[in-house]
């Protein structure tokens, strides 16, 4: 792909959107909840902040996250966590 220069242009951002910090290749981790059940996704390739920690996936990645998303329950978990859940009375008061 090339701007309106005929330069190429980068496919990755360099600095974080919320802080400007640089971007290096690392990876995160996803939570997501899909209903009453929470799924996490560990070590996904992401370039990520070196300020903030926010992580930015590729395209690619992406897609295939909505891919497994659609189907987890097809595979089997690494492993199983237990996970505390408090009230907002609990936490905060009432």
């Amino acid at each position: 792909m090339e701007d309106t220069k005929g330069e190429a242009m980068k496919d990755q951002i360099e600095r974080c959107d919320y802080c400007g910090g640089e971007l290096k290749p690392g990876t995160t981790t996803l939570e997501v909840w899909r209903g009453d059940e929470l799924v996490v996704i560990r070590d996904i390739p992401a370039d990520v902040c070196q300020q903030c920690q926010e992580a930015y996936l590729s395209a690619q990645i992406s897609l295939r996250l909505d891919h497994f998303l659609g189907e987890y329950h097809q595979h089997r978990p690494e492993r199983y966590l237990a996970v505390p859940q408090y009230s907002a009375i609990q936490a905060i008061g009432g």
